[in-house]
């Protein structure tokens, strides 16, 4: 049996619980221009402690200097409508300079830029601006999330923002050039997860606490894939690296639990939960994550995806498929 993407998506599909994510972000997209403006505010500005981001590292604010600077000399009218550019997707240079950023230094452009906004250097939210009914409903809705849950929904509102006149089959090759998020602790090395003992997953983990993605790739059969959350999978080694800088530089990986089947044809599946902290939030977070393999016979990976857990009560939810 050749193993395919489809079936590969498939595997423990019955130990997965809906997330709200998707529905918040969806709620976010709905929002006209002004709303979605907005919500940044409030969530980067007044949310105080329930949506705090770490502050940028030096490297990534440094990538988008040049843009903030630009802005800075702006009026404040020309300042909200470059905003409203880069939310409605509007082609200007701007937009598109904006769009050529990874994941995390749009992050750090909008984390900026909100502080920048406080300082009344950038044209904050007019006086006497109220809060819209849709406004309200969707911060609601992020207040409700756990803080790992927070943190993919702000990543969502910002990461496809911008203009984008030619998208690769990726997304992710401008970001290879960015440099390392530094390390403020060091990241878990070697790894015991309990039922778990393929090699291949084991050092798959380690490779990525060490940002070693040279060897985290070679992991994979050429034709594997790897599916972010709520993404489309993204196949090939050459995208799947790329894409592992873009967004895995940094991270503490802390699996603890997992289940391996094995399957007719020789090949693998595995379902590990555990937790993730990210740079951007700092250890008090932990994102609440399952992983999903499919490891063809010679123990290469064909395929991890990477689940956002509905709750850290699935964390416990590891169960064979029947």
């Amino acid at each position: 049996m050749s193993l395919s993407i489809e079936s590969a998506q498939k595997i423990f599909s019955g130990t997965q619980v809906p997330s709200p994510i998707p529905a918040t972000i969806a709620l976010f997209d709905q929002l006209n221009v002004d709303d979605k403006l907005a919500l940044l505010w409030f969530a980067y500005t007044e949310l105080g402690r329930s949506i705090t981001p770490a502050a940028p590292g030096a490297a990534r604010l440094q990538l988008a200097e040049g843009l903030l600077n630009q802005i800075k000399q702006m009026s404040n009218d020309d300042q909200t409508q470059l905003m409203r550019d880069l939310a409605g997707y509007v082609d200007t240079p701007i937009s598109r300079s904006y769009a050529s950023f990874s994941v995390n230094t749009k992050l750090a452009f909008w984390f900026e830029l909100g502080e920048l906004m406080k300082k009344g250097i950038v044209a904050p939210i007019p006086p006497g601006y109220q809060m819209s009914d849709g406004v309200k409903f969707v911060l609601e809705a992020i207040q409700k999330l756990d803080p790992g849950q927070q943190i993919t929904v702000l990543r969502n509102t910002v990461v496809n923002m911008g203009f984008e006149p030619e998208v690769n089959s990726s997304g992710y090759s401008k970001a290879a050039k960015e440099p390392m998020f530094p390390r403020t602790q060091p990241a878990p090395t070697k790894l015991t997860v309990e039922g778990i003992t393929e090699p291949a997953v084991l050092s798959y983990f380690e490779a990525l606490n060490a940002d070693n993605f040279d060897a985290a790739i070679a992991l994979f059969t050429p034709d594997g894939a790897v599916q972010p959350p709520f993404q489309k999978p993204i196949i090939g080694r050459e995208s799947i690296i790329a894409y592992m800088r873009a967004e895995a530089q940094g991270l503490n990986i802390m699996p603890e639990q997992g289940i391996s089947e094995a399957l007719p044809d020789g090949s693998k599946q595995l379902k590990i939960t555990g937790k993730v902290q990210t740079p951007w939030f700092g250890v008090q977070v932990g994102m609440n994550i399952a992983w999903r393999f499919l490891l063809n016979p010679e123990g290469k990976i064909f395929f991890v995806a990477i689940d956002m857990l509905a709750s850290p009560q699935e964390l416990l939810n590891l169960r064979p498929t029947k």
